[in-house]
């Protein structure tokens, strides 16, 4: 072993070990794998690309362990794949790199058979053989020279050499001039070539196994590895950051991993997938839960914790200094906070997944649910109640936990939300004062983004009522209703006068509907649709102009079918429901009307004025396929 770099004060230095010490470390149980780490799972594709750059002698990556010599254990240890170790305590944890050097321990030593997977990621066992000629042809080493064959010894890779009858035996190999990879850092991998040679009269043949001597075989006993060595006084916070971020092969580790080897290190008899498990089933009686998993109800219990220690932070690190105590004593308030959201959620006719404007909003919901029942009744009063809601409907219509970050906005979020709904301050959370809603955004909004969606669960929740049936959508109907957010001018109507397709298509041209309203509705225009739904609803005129009301929308506009004055009117109706939903002016940046047909004479604006219509129906913004993978990347 040889130190190429140490960092003083840094917590890590940088040795470089041989394959060969590895190994040897690996077979003493010197050098072990946290219990957390995933199962061996390379196929035999990878194995052969890491097999090849190794012969070629490129470096393979570093490794990063933790120095456990003569501290207490954090993690139960356990042995590479297809080692037995028994009573030996480790001196190293292999954190990143299992992957790589189980792959090249069992390639190099003993019968060189690997337990891999094939590209269906089924199990098969394959040993790696090394066509000599082929492996010296050209510089560097073809990949086709390195091969597999299964335990029969048929060759099994593609472009490997045809060798009819396999593998069996020695004189297989010398006859078609191969050697097991298994064999090349030991004298039996010399003895071989020596045969090669000398058992052949073909010149080319002798050469070869000449020049494989001396650029492959002569140096690969010294082929190093450095190793990035993570000192045993690490405190854990930093261990857990660490493990965070190792993932250079590939394999992301999960922090629930992680937090199950450490409990089960505290407490061998608690099985925190066990627990999860039990927390799962009661979330999934709500469905709007069902993004809920166990990094988020792990980062809400970080965000608790952390909150009523000082500062509320719930990242990957923070996941990780929970102790089994926390979880113990945290659990099931969490718990009970995220039914409360989805009651919360429910109130507002958010039933489903798909109406969720951004699940990684429901993080911080839930914590700072957890946080005010430490003060019954909190939510009894109108102005606890109103605040909570323009924090929600400000992160749903400023799209804030549609950007990026939603980690650090949740921990501001737990910070700030609390003691502004108990009435404790007066000073506006950073997520209230920063959201802003544009007016554009009415008409270039998708069916992806937390304002379509906000809107859908908005209107169904002031009232609107299914207008085949005239029931209220509830959690009571849902099921029978099945509401979807469906356009109210159809897009063959909408085409045939001549509107915009993104008009016809945005928010502003669509409302709550059940299934078979939908179904009653089809391809017709409003004034057609509209006296069949009545003659089923059994409403009478003014009860049916009054559920049509319930949608803010004219019904005198829908009985005329007259588009140009609905998209006026639903235009600045719902300016003034989102404007009382945030508590704030939206800020009107759409100039011109915006029932004009495509291509219609508007004035000029310069880069200072309000955007023309037709800019903003071509537009979309970023945010809105960002709840589609919620922070799980973010730290």
């Amino acid at each position: 072993m040889k130190t190429d770099l140490q960092f003083e004060g840094m917590g890590f230095t940088t040795p470089s070990y041989s394959l060969i010490d590895l190994f040897t470390r690996a077979e003493r149980g010197e050098l072990q794998l946290p219990d957390f780490q995933r199962e061996y799972i390379w196929n035999t594709d990878r194995v052969r690309t890491l097999i090849t750059s190794v012969l070629r002698g490129y470096p393979i990556g570093s490794f990063l362990a933790l120095d456990t010599r003569n501290s207490p254990v954090r993690f139960r240890p356990r042995p590479l794949a297809g080692l037995q170790v028994e009573g030996v305590e480790p001196g190293l944890l292999l954190l990143d790199g299992q992957q790589r050097l189980t792959s090249l321990y069992h390639a190099f030593k003993g019968e060189g058979v690997i337990p891999t997977v094939d590209y269906l990621g089924e199990p098969i066992a394959r040993r790696f053989f090394v066509d000599v000629r082929g492996a010296v042809a050209s510089d560097p080493m073809p990949v086709e020279s390195v091969f597999s064959v299964d335990l029969d010894g048929n060759v099994r890779s593609h472009f490997g050499p045809e060798i009819e009858g396999g593998i069996n035996s020695r004189e297989d190999m010398l006859r078609h001039g191969v050697i097991p990879v298994s064999l090349l850092m030991w004298k039996e991998g010399n003895d071989l070539l020596i045969d090669m040679a000398a058992c052949t009269e073909d010149e080319g043949m002798r050469a070869a196994v000449k020049r494989f001597q001396n650029e492959v075989l002569r140096w690969l006993p010294a082929y190093d590895v450095p190793v990035i060595r993570v000192d045993r006084n690490t405190s854990q916070v930093g261990v857990g950051q660490i493990f965070a971020h190792a993932n250079s092969a590939g394999l992301q580790m999960d922090v629930f991993e992680l937090l199950t080897a450490m409990f089960a290190n505290q407490d061998p008899g608690f099985k925190l997938a066990e627990h999860w498990a039990g927390v799962e089933k009661q979330l999934r009686q709500y469905p709007a839960l069902d993004r809920v998993g166990r990094i988020e109800y792990l980062r809400s219990l970080a965000l608790l914790i952390t909150a009523r220690k000082g500062q509320a932070t719930g990242h990957r690190g923070d996941i990780l200094t929970i102790s089994l105590d926390d979880y113990r004593a945290h659990s099931d308030e969490v718990t009970r906070a995220y039914l409360q959201a989805a009651e919360f959620l429910a109130d507002r006719r958010i039933l489903s997944v798909d109406q969720v404007p951004y699940s990684s909003q429901l993080v911080p919901l839930a914590t700072i649910l957890a946080r005010l029942a430490e003060h019954p009744g909190a939510l009894d009063e109108d102005r606890a109640r109103d605040r909570l809601n323009r924090w929600f409907w400000s992160g749903v219509f400023g799209e804030l936990y549609g950007a990026h970050a939603p980690t650090i906005r949740a921990g501001l979020d737990v910070q700030e939300v609390t003691p502004w709904v108990l009435g404790h301050t007066d000073e506006e959370p950073r997520t209230v004062a920063d959201a802003e809603f544009k007016e554009s955004r009415l008409l270039n909004a998708t069916e992806e983004s937390g304002v379509f969606r906000g809107l859908f669960s908005l209107l169904m929740a002031r009232g609107a009522r299914d207008w085949r049936t005239g029931k209220e959508f509830s959690r009571e109907t849902f099921e029978e209703l099945q509401p979807s957010f469906h356009t109210v001018f159809s897009p063959a109507f909408c085409a045939g006068i001549g509107a915009e397709g993104a008009l016809a298509h945005s928010a502003l041209n669509r409302t709550p509907m059940g299934r078979r309203t939908e179904v009653v509705i089809e391809e017709n225009e409003p004034k057609r649709y509209l006296p069949r739904l009545q003659s089923k609803s059994l409403l009478d005129d003014h009860e049916f102009d009054a559920v049509i009301e319930g949608h803010e929308i004219s019904p005198q506009h829908l009985l005329s079918s007259n588009w140009d004055a609905f998209l006026e009117d639903r235009r600045e109706r719902f300016v003034a429901l989102i404007e009382y939903s945030m508590g704030k002016p939206v800020i009107r940046d759409v100039v011109g009307a915006l029932g004009q047909p495509t291509g219609s004479q508007r004035g000029h604006a310069t880069m200072a004025d309000p955007v023309d219509v037709s800019e903003h129906t071509e537009h979309t913004e970023h945010t809105e396929h960002a709840d589609q993978d919620t922070d799980h990347s973010e730290d």
